[in-house]
């Protein structure tokens, strides 16, 4: 969900701006932190280190977002690592406390971050029981239409293997076995080594 940030609310919470570049970490998993963070530009993902030096997406951050607000309402370790996948990002870090006493003067603003949160926690629902039930061909398409967001055109998907691989919890060799089984029976194109979906 989107979030406008005027700079009322940037004046009233005291918020600080950060610039990172990209590869930069944000937070650690299992760091705890008294700040909550909004994406002003930029993309990130939140993932968590896997076996063999492996990388498991949860999910992409992009602008005008809020991200680690459940862990940071529970004082919880924060559950993934963010890091800066864009050339660049542009943060706001806004203090816990701060941010909750404009919620309870914000009851409208208030309504609409619970909807959020819980927008998120539906949708990593859906993710869970993707990787659980679906076979390998349908997270790929599940994936890249989460990458068109919604678009019926044919568009090319500029995500790596490996970020395929990350983001459905199958093997780089299966997601490409799988994409030229999918490029076979003309469910996709691959041209010039680019994939078109």
């Amino acid at each position: 969900m989107i979030f406008e940030i005027n700079d009322h609310f940037i004046t009233e919470t005291n918020a600080e701006t950060k610039r990172y570049n990209k590869g930069g970490l944000i937070v650690n998993e299992g760091q705890t932190s008294f700040f909550f963070y909004y994406l002003i530009s930029g993309e990130l993902h939140v993932y968590n280190d896997a076996p063999e030096g492996k990388e498991f997406l949860q999910h992409k951050v992009k602008e005008k977002q809020f991200f680690g607000e459940p862990a940071i309402l529970l004082n919880l370790p924060l559950p993934g690592n963010v890091k800066v996948v864009s050339e660049s990002a542009k943060i706001l870090k806004i203090r816990k406390e701060k941010f909750l006493q404009y919620l309870k003067n914000h009851p409208d603003w208030c309504i609409e971050f619970m909807k959020s949160i819980a927008e998120k926690s539906i949708q990593k629902s859906n993710a869970l029981k993707n990787i659980v039930f679906l076979n390998p061909e349908d997270r790929i398409i599940k994936q890249f239409n989460d990458y068109k967001e919604g678009k019926n055109e044919k568009t090319v998907i500029k995500l790596t293997r490996k970020e395929v691989s990350n983001m459905t919890g199958l093997r780089i060799e299966t997601i490409i076995r799988t994409i030229k089984k999918m490029e076979k029976d003309g469910k996709l194109e691959i041209i010039n080594g680019k994939v078109y979906y």
